[in-house]
C-alpha cells in the first residue's frame, strides 16, 4: 500500500516537473519582453489609443475648417425654364383719320406693322448666375468659432494624453500581474517538491518504526493540499499570460522583468502633488472646457448684434439678344444688413445657459483638484508603505527558511512532528507569496503615482 502511494506521488511529481519544463521551454521559445519594450508594443497596437489619435486628427481638421469661415461664399446657380408661351408685347396704337385719303392709307400701313406683337423672350431659356457673399460683420461669431475649434483641438490632445496614462496604469498591472503569477507558481512548485520530499521521508521513517501512521497521513494531506495549490497557481498564470498577450496584441510574448522594488528614493510628496495639479490631463481638460464655455458665452452674445454682408452677382443667359434680357442689368453689388429684433431661437436663455455652464465647470474643477490631491497623497503613501513592507519581509523569509531546515532535520531524527514540518513549509510559502504580492502592489502604486504626475518615462529608472 505504501509502495503504491509512493509510486503515485512520484509519478505526479514527474508530471508536474515535465509540465513545468514544458511551460519553461514554451516561455523560452516565445518572445520575452522587458517592461519598456512591452509598453512600446502597446503604444503600437492598442486600438483605444489609435481611436484617440483619430479623434485628435478629426479635431485638427475641424479647427482648420473653422479658419475657413473668413473666406467668401462663391457659388453658381443655374436653371432651365420653359414658359407656356413666349413673352410678347403689342403697342395697340389707334389711328385717327386725317381727312386726307393718301395720308390715311400711308399711316394705316405703318401702324399695322407697328402693332404686330414684339417678342421679349422666347418660351425656353437657360439662366445662370455667379454669386458672392462675404460677411463683413458678424458680431465676432467667426472669431469665437475659430477659438472654440482650437480649444476643442487642445482638449482632444489632452484626452489622448489621459488615455495614454490610463493605459499605462492598466498595462503595468497586467504585465507585472503576469510576472507575479509566474513567481507564485514557482513558489508553489518549490513548496510541492518540499511536501513530496517530506512525505517520502515520513514513509521511510514509518517503515523503520520511528513515527506513527498518523504522521504519514498528515504529511500526505499536506502534499495533496500543496498539489491543489500548485494547480490553482498554474491556472492563474495561464489567465495572466492570456491577459498580457491580449494587451500586447501577440500570441507568444512573455515578461522578462522581475518583481523587484527599487531602492531609488521617491521625491517629496508635495512634488508629486504639484506636478499632478500642473499637468494632469483631466485638470487641463477642465481648464480648456472653462475657456471654451467663456468663448461660447461671447458667441451667444453675437446673436444680439447686427450682421452685415457684402454681396454681388453676375447674371447671364443663352438669350442675350432678347429685348427683355437687354433691359436687365447683368451684374450687381451691394451690402445687406440683418438686425434681429424678435427671434424664436431663445437667444437670451442660451446666453444665460452658457454663463451657468462656466460656473458648473469651475465647480467641477475645484472638486477635481481636491480629488486629485487626495488621490496623489494616498497613492504616494501606498507606494512608500509597500516599499518598506517589501524590505522588512526579507528577515521573515530568512527566518522561515532556517526554521524549515531545522524542523526537517529534527523530523528525520524523530525530534519533531510532521505537523511542525508542515507548519514550517506553509510559513515559508506564505511569507514568499506575501513579499511577491507586496512587491507587485509597490510597483503598481509607483506606476499610478507617476501616471498622476505625468512622469511615466521615469518609471524605468525605478523598474529596469
Amino acid at each position: 500500500m505504501n509502495k503504491s502511494r509512493k509510486f503515485t506521488l512520484l509519478f505526479f511529481m514527474l508530471f508536474v516537473w515535465a509540465n513545468g519544463e514544458q511551460m519553461s521551454q514554451s516561455t523560452q521559445e516565445s518572445s520575452t519582453l522587458d517592461v519598456k519594450s512591452a509598453w512600446e508594443k502597446v503604444l503600437e497596437n492598442n486600438d483605444a489609443l489609435k481611436a484617440q489619435e483619430h479623434n485628435l486628427a478629426r479635431a485638427q481638421k475641424l479647427a482648420l475648417g473653422a479658419k475657413l469661415s473668413f473666406l467668401p461664399e462663391i457659388n453658381f446657380k443655374g436653371a432651365y425654364l420653359y414658359f407656356d408661351e413666349a413673352m410678347q408685347h403689342s403697342l395697340n396704337t389707334q389711328m385717327q383719320s386725317t381727312g386726307i385719303p393718301q395720308t390715311d392709307a400711308l399711316l394705316s400701313g405703318i401702324l399695322s406693322s407697328v402693332n404686330k406683337p414684339i417678342t421679349l423672350l422666347e418660351r425656353d431659356v437657360m439662366v445662370g448666375a455667379f454669386n458672392i457673399i462675404y460677411p463683413l460683420y458678424t458680431g465676432g461669431a467667426r472669431v469665437k468659432g475659430i477659438k472654440i475649434a482650437e480649444i476643442a483641438k487642445k482638449d482632444a490632445a489632452e484626452a489622448m494624453r489621459l488615455k495614454k496614462l490610463a493605459t499605462f496604469e492598466e498595462f503595468v498591472t497586467i504585465y507585472y500581474g503576469s510576472v507575479l503569477a509566474k513567481d507564485l507558481q514557482e513558489v508553489c512548485e518549490e513548496n510541492f517538491e518540499a511536501s513530496m520530499m517530506h512525505y517520502n521521508n515520513a514513509l521511510d521513517l514509518e517503515k523503520s518504526g520511528q513515527i506513527a501512521r498518523l504522521e504519514v497521513l498528515a504529511s500526505q494531506v499536506a502534499s495533496d493540499k500543496s498539489k491543489n495549490t500548485l494547480r490553482s497557481a498554474q491556472n492563474a498564470r495561464l489567465s495572466a499570460d492570456l491577459a498580457l498577450n491580449s494587451a500586447l496584441s501577440t500570441q507568444d510574448s512573455a515578461p522578462s522583468s522581475k518583481i523587484e522594488v527599487s531602492s531609488k528614493p521617491l521625491y517629496d510628496e508635495n512634488y508629486y502633488v504639484q506636478k499632478a495639479l500642473q499637468s494632469y490631463p483631466a485638470l487641463r481638460s477642465l481648464d480648456l472646457k472653462i475657456e471654451s464655455a467663456n468663448e461660447a458665452t461671447s458667441l451667444a452674445r453675437a446673436s444680439f448684434l447686427p450682421q452685415v454682408v457684402g454681396m454681388g452677382s453676375y447674371i447671364f443667359t443663352d438669350k442675350q439678344d432678347s429685348l427683355l434680357v437687354r433691359s436687365i442689368p447683368t451684374w450687381y453689388v451691394g451690402v445687406g444688413v440683418n438686425i434681429p429684433i424678435i427671434s424664436p431661437t431663445a437667444r437670451l436663455q442660451r446666453y444665460q445657459a452658457s454663463k451657468i455652464t462656466t460656473l458648473e465647470l469651475e465647480s467641477l474643477k475645484a472638486q477635481a483638484i481636491k480629488d486629485i490631491t487626495l488621490l496623489v497623497r494616498r497613492t504616494y503613501k501606498e507606494a512608500l508603505f509597500a516599499r518598506e513592507e517589501y524590505e522588512s519581509l526579507n528577515s521573515s523569509i530568512i527566518l522561515a527558511q532556517e526554521n524549515l531546515k531545522l524542523q526537517t532535520n529534527a523530523f528525520k531524527q524523530g525530534l519533531a512532528t510532521s505537523a511542525q514540518v508542515i507548519d514550517a513549509q506553509n510559513s515559508l510559502q506564505s511569507v514568499l507569496v506575501e513579499q511577491k504580492s507586496v512587491g507587485f502592489k509597490a510597483i503598481v502604486a509607483l506606476a499610478k503615482l507617476l501616471a498622476l504626475s505625468d512622469e511615466i518615462e521615469t518609471f524605468y529608472e525605478y523598474q529596469r
